[in-house]
């Protein structure tokens, strides 16, 4: 049998700093200051999160280009 379980069950601290760091980026926040935050320390470990928000960008435009 199925249980259901609360949405916060779900949220890890990995989600939680994914989230933060796309979060950031999409704002604007540069990625050299979104790395000294959160201790990255090369520029190859923030690609998979600088990728995420360049698709959201695009999903943005998208919509935008649709007016």
């Amino acid at each position: 049998m199925e249980s259901i379980k609360p949405f916060y069950d779900h949220i890890t601290s990995h989600i939680g700093r994914r989230s933060f760091i796309c979060n950031g980026l999409y704002m604007g926040i540069p990625v050299h200051i979104m790395m000294k935050w959160t201790g990255h320390s090369d520029y190859d470990s923030m690609r998979p999160y600088i990728d995420t928000v360049d698709s959201m960008r695009s999903k943005a435009m998208e919509i935008f280009n649709k007016m």
